[in-house]
């Protein structure tokens, strides 16, 4: 009998499925690309250069967009902060409520 202190690793098991290349077949798809007007890697990689710069365009003006809403709300948030503080300050120190209250409790 064994005695085992720690837990021992297992292999690793790899299920590998091997693909089937069929050489003819590609060479139909090639044929037909070459029928269709296509002119080989040249116009796919200008095709997906021009797809991604139109992708990039489209998230870049979805971004700034509504960044330019949140910005403007942003500054409406503050501004009326800054009105509540003024008027509390206001409030405070050139009113006489604070010592009218102060004055209810203490008497």
């Amino acid at each position: 009998m064994k005695f085992v202190f720690f837990k021992r690793p297992t292999h690793k098991r790899f299920h590998y499925k091997p693909r089937y290349w069929d050489p003819e077949a590609e060479a139909l798809e090639k044929r037909k690309r070459d029928l269709e007007g296509y002119s080989g890697n040249d116009r796919s990689v200008k095709e997906m250069q021009e797809d991604l710069r139109s992708q990039m365009g489209l998230r870049w003006k979805r971004r700034h967009t509504s960044n330019d809403a949140g910005q403007s709300n942003k500054w409406i948030k503050i501004f009326i902060y800054a009105l509540v503080i003024f008027f509390g300050i206001y409030f405070i120190f050139f009113t006489g409520f604070i010592n009218n209250l102060v004055r209810f409790f203490t008497e």
